[in-house]
């Protein structure tokens, strides 16, 4: 069976792009990779599943040698609009996690997969193998971040509805949720974002009544909702260390009944 393609719950690289604070997001997740990854090395840091690359142009204006690689051309192609806006070199590899090691080659002090990028590989096979190609890419001694949601709390949860998050996109506030449905081995996300733009082209759908410019835009995809023991098992299988788990960026210890995200840092 071939390998499912990372799932864009957004629909397309411009509505995720602009569903996220990326200025608050990079503030909290940059330092704490910079911390557990230690300064600037030779080996260089590896995004997996690197979206529009802000975290990544982040960790090469501190002088990392970075490398980002993402299943979406879409995705790569804002990523290295960024990169040039910012003044920065970023390597943009297009690249499905299966195949990441020979697209992105080895030797990397570390390598960080956040923001669900895992669970949107699809399914239980499909993640393991990702960790298996996680850990080819890393040196002796590299370290594995992860980060993901607390799938299993919120499968209790019902509705299960995470937001309203609101961010700022050239002066234009854009509001976003998503809900979660899980079916067995899957979850349906759903994103929705709604903005005020009585100037917006006719190519978004509207909201509101035709006077007062609401508009729309909502997508599903599929996530796999994985477990703290999985990713246990996906790292002993793939020689990883794992040398702790963390409820959040603030690096509290995981909390199963209480975490909102999973965090965990590995060592090959």
């Amino acid at each position: 069976m071939p390998t499912p393609t990372p799932a864009n719950i957004f629909g397309s690289a411009e509505s995720y792009d602009r569903s996220i604070n990326w200025s608050a997001r990079v503030a909290r997740e940059v330092p704490v990779l910079t911390d557990l990854f230690g300064p600037p090395g030779e080996g260089g840091i590896l995004d997996a599943g690197c979206g529009t690359g802000h975290q990544a142009c982040a960790l090469a204006s501190g002088g990392y040698r970075v490398v980002g690689a993402d299943a979406s051309e879409e995705m790569l192609e804002i990523g290295r609009r960024t990169a040039k806006e910012k003044g920065v070199r970023v390597e943009f590899v297009h690249s499905l996690y299966a195949n990441l090691y020979d697209k992105a080659g080895g030797g990397f002090d570390g390598l960080y997969c956040i923001g669900n990028a895992l669970a949107a590989a699809g399914s239980r096979d499909a993640c393991a193998e990702a960790l298996a190609q996680f850990a080819e890419c890393l040196r002796p001694g590299g370290r594995l971040f992860i980060q993901v949601l607390n799938f299993p709390l919120m499968r209790e949860e019902q509705p299960c509805v995470r937001g309203p998050r609101v961010s700022n996109v050239d002066g234009r506030e854009y509001i976003s949720v998503r809900q979660f449905h899980f079916a067995g081995d899957i979850v349906q996300v759903t994103s929705i974002s709604v903005w005020n733009d009585r100037q917006a082209g006719s190519g978004s759908q509207q909201a509101g009544s035709a006077g007062h410019g609401w508009k729309q835009h909502a997508h599903c995809g599929t996530l796999f909702p994985m477990t703290l023991d999985e990713l246990r098992d996906w790292c002993a299988a793939s020689g990883l260390t794992v040398e702790s788990t963390f409820h959040s960026y603030a690096r509290e210890p995981f909390d199963p009944k209480h975490s909102t995200d999973l965090i965990l840092v590995a060592r090959r």
